[in-house]
């Protein structure tokens, strides 16, 4: 996990350096970090290409259980992925990639994490869920900082956990089909 975090500190560090020579209404190219994630046991990192007129991709990858579990996710492991085809609306640009958003939006994530049963007996139990979601939000460019928040809901399906909570979404509860998406992430551009 060290290496991780070390390897998007230099990338992070480099992005810095090179992204001053090049104006904000130029830069197709952003990557962000989702911070909330970290704190819920998992790390997910964007990257979000600009396509055509006021359109975009945004891929993000994910490592379930590379992250401060503050929520106690019982050593949940696995990995994430979300493919999402962003339309922008802004009249006034200072960046491409600039302005409020809608967004449907594909979540994917497949996991183990240790259960307890009813004979207090630890199991190591398998989570693999999908969804499907609309979103929108505002993304903020000033120069080579880049601040996305967003908000979202959808339909989810898959297998259930005993939480609501499938690192790629949160359900209504455990067995919903109703899924919810937020937060904010953290990024530069380039």
């Amino acid at each position: 996990m060290k290496k991780l975090y070390l390897i998007l500190l230099f990338f992070i560090a480099y992005s810095f350096i090179s992204a001053q020579s090049i104006p904000a209404i130029h830069k197709k190219n952003n990557l962000k970090v989702t911070i909330l994630s970290l704190f819920s046991g998992s790390t997910k990192i964007t990257y979000e290409r600009y396509l055509l007129s006021s359109q975009s991709i945004e891929i993000t990858g994910g490592i379930i259980g590379a992250g401060f579990d503050m929520l106690k996710h019982n050593h949940a492991k696995g990995a994430l992925c979300r493919l999402a085809y962003k339309y922008i609306f802004s009249s006034k640009k200072n960046s491409l990639l600039q302005g409020w958003y809608v967004k449907p939006e594909l979540a994917f994530s497949s996991y183990t994490y240790n259960y307890y049963n009813t004979s207090s007996q630890l199991e190591r139990l398998s989570v693999a869920r999908l969804a499907i979601l609309s979103v929108g939000g505002y993304e903020w460019v000033q120069k080579w900082f880049v601040f996305d928040i967003f908000a979202g809901m959808g339909l989810g399906v898959g297998n259930a956990n005993h939480s609501n909570y499938h690192h790629g979404y949160i359900g209504f509860n455990p067995e919903s089909i109703f899924a919810l998406t937020a937060g904010f992430k953290l990024g530069v551009s380039f």
